[in-house]
């Protein structure tokens, strides 16, 4: 895999009582999942490690779930939670998906390039004997300041549908097949399922293995091999609500493809935005 980016839990004991080395939990679950992200973390974290709260670093006054804030109030948020402009940070989730994938994406889309994940999370970390700990980390404000604001890494709502209907990108989503065919309901009440046309099924689960890890590089390389598509084309990565289309992003990254953008208002916003909507 991506040494550059992907780290085991041996390296961040090495690390981790360095003063500029901050450990984010990125856990996030789907709002039917039965639990708050927030309450894991306040259970079982790694020591020192911060909750990075993916539903609230997030736009306020965007009523769609987890919309990318403004390059100042990220800036703000970041500060709030303790991290400074020079840290090295190490992301980790313990999530059924890669969720950390979406904080490391929100990193590089305000500029940050000391970013680093840590596979297989909290359980991964307790079998290379990792300590663990409990309640809420708390630090003293930052002085963290996001350097870029890499617009070219998002799509909108009207960049989406003209994508749709020119065919001139391949769109990838990445949510379950099953909610991809309209087989099975989203998991946010009154949002009919489906695809937006066009687009193909890539489920973000395929591209994880049973512990939790991205697949190898040889692994993803065959699965965009298998459904026909050539990592040269122009790709947007469209998910639920903007999350685990980042792990779609995260691999075509470990592939060499650095800059593929995500749909962040994804099947939420086009569902509910009264789009052409497919079902097959």
């Amino acid at each position: 895999m991506n040494d550059d980016l992907f780290i085991e839990p041996s390296t961040l004991m090495s690390k981790i009582d360095n003063i500029n080395l901050k450990i984010l939990d990125a856990t996030f679950y789907l709002p039917d999942s039965g639990l708050i992200a927030e309450e894991e973390y306040k259970k079982k974290h790694i020591p020192n490690a911060i909750f990075f709260d993916i539903n609230k670093i997030a736009d306020p006054n965007n009523s769609l779930p987890h919309m990318i804030p403004s390059k100042d109030l990220f800036s703000k948020m970041m500060q709030n939670i303790g991290l400074n402009k020079d840290d090295e940070i190490i992301i980790y989730d313990n999530s059924p998906f890669l969720s950390s994938a979406r904080a490391w994406f929100l990193f590089r889309y305000f500029g940050h390039d000391k970013i680093f994940i840590m596979q297989g999370g909290v359980k991964n970390w307790e079998n290379n004997g990792g300590n663990i700990t409990n309640g809420n980390v708390v630090l003293e404000k930052g002085n963290y300041i996001a350097s870029a604001e890499r617009k070219e890494l998002v799509v909108n709502l009207d960049q989406m549908i003209l994508a749709s209907q020119n065919k001139e990108n391949v769109i990838l989503d990445a949510r379950s097949r099953k909610r991809f065919l309209g087989e099975a309901l989203e998991p946010r009440p009154n949002l009919p399922s489906g695809h937006i046309p066009n687009s193909q099924s890539l489920p973000s689960s395929d591209l994880i293995n049973k512990d939790g890890y991205l697949k190898s590089k040889d692994e993803i390389n065959q699965i965009f091999s298998n459904i026909k598509v050539n990592t040269n084309d122009k790709i947007i990565a469209t998910c639920g609500s903007g999350v685990s289309a980042c792990v779609i992003s995260i691999a075509l990254f470990c592939l060499g493809k650095k800059d593929i953008p995500i749909y962040d208002g994804s099947w939420t916003e086009w569902a509910s935005s009264g789009q052409e909507i497919k079902t097959n």
